[in-house]
């Protein structure tokens, strides 16, 4: 599950069996997820092991949050803090302890301006660990602030953010993390560009939409989720902006999609290799202090890729 949950991440085994599987390993250097979130598709495979390895996110908090988990001794003592100052309480009551940690979240995700103000350089610790308990804490692990409150076990009086605590402690993911060689917050048009190469391999699951079955407009109701809903960090039009940059690109790549029609003409099946797959798919109806829990629902994810899976070959 990689160091945290992210909204539309790719961490079970069966997107490894979808995505991973189908990743070339030969005649690639560069390894690049312009929309890397949870970043779980690199950091849960161990067979994935190249010599540049990417993390790029344009939400810059997500990357200074995974700059600071590649190193953890450090990071610990930032998150440890945070528990000691701000999330201190002495509240014992369950219900006041969620009211106390609901407000802080509220405070930090909606009421200022800390998501807003990004005059700050990543790696920047302090920031990291405000940001961690708001992205552990937001319902679904949907961008802060678009979600709810859900970042406190009632029953068994624990923070979500101490399973990001835990996970630094046990290093689960210290040699992954310390393995990638960038971070950067770019758009993806200029990350792309800048890394085009024959052996470059792009692996990318851009914010979801949710595209009209006859015009393949899209409402942009979901890419709040991402914290995208701003057509200048992934809006509709970035959606065609990717796909027509991606034809022109030098490197391999696959794309993670949800199926619309317009999709056939845009990138065809005669033209590019397609694998689909039935998974669940991440959901927002409830998380475990929600008494309405509901199951999550299926789907078909799609993969698009440029080469011969079989191969690894470029078409």
């Amino acid at each position: 599950m990689a160091c945290i949950s992210y909204f539309g991440g790719k961490s079970s085994s069966a997107f490894m069996e979808l995505i991973n599987s189908r990743i070339p390993k030969t005649g690639i250097k560069t390894y690049i997820e312009p929309f890397s979130g949870s970043f779980a598709t690199y950091l849960d495979d161990p067979n994935l092991k190249f010599d540049v390895v990417i993390y790029n996110d344009k939400n810059k908090h997500q990357t200074n949050l995974y700059k600071c988990c590649s190193e953890p001794e450090t990071f610990l003592k930032y998150l440890e803090r945070l528990k000691q100052t701000l999330l201190y309480t002495e509240e014992t009551d369950p219900q006041k302890k969620w009211d106390f940690y609901k407000n802080i979240y509220r405070k930090y995700s909606k009421e200022n301006d800390f998501l807003k103000n990004l005059d700050f350089e990543i790696g920047d610790f302090k920031k990291a660990a405000i940001y961690a308990f708001l992205i552990m804490s937001s319902f679904s692990n949907v961008y802060p602030g678009s979600g709810g409150f859900s970042g406190y076990n009632k029953e068994r009086d624990k923070l979500k953010l101490d399973v990001l605590i835990d996970k630094l402690k046990k290093n689960k993911y210290t040699d992954k993390l310390k393995s990638i060689t960038e971070f950067y917050d770019l758009d993806f048009e200029e990350l792309i560009i800048k890394y085009d190469a024959d052996d470059t391999y792009l692996y990318l699951d851009p914010p979801y939409a949710r595209f009209d079955d006859k015009k393949g407009d899209d409402d942009g109701k979901r890419l709040e989720w991402y914290g995208s809903n701003k057509d200048v960090v992934f809006g509709i039009a970035s959606h065609r902006r990717l796909i027509e940059l991606l034809k022109m690109t030098k490197c391999r790549w696959s794309l993670s999609y949800y199926y619309f029609p317009l999709l056939e003409e845009l990138l065809p099946k005669n033209k590019y290799f397609w694998a689909e797959k039935e998974v669940f798919r991440s959901s927002a109806q409830g998380g475990n202090n929600y008494k309405s829990k509901k199951k999550q629902d299926k789907g078909i994810e799609l993969l698009i890729m440029n080469y011969d899976p079989k191969t690894g070959l470029k078409i």
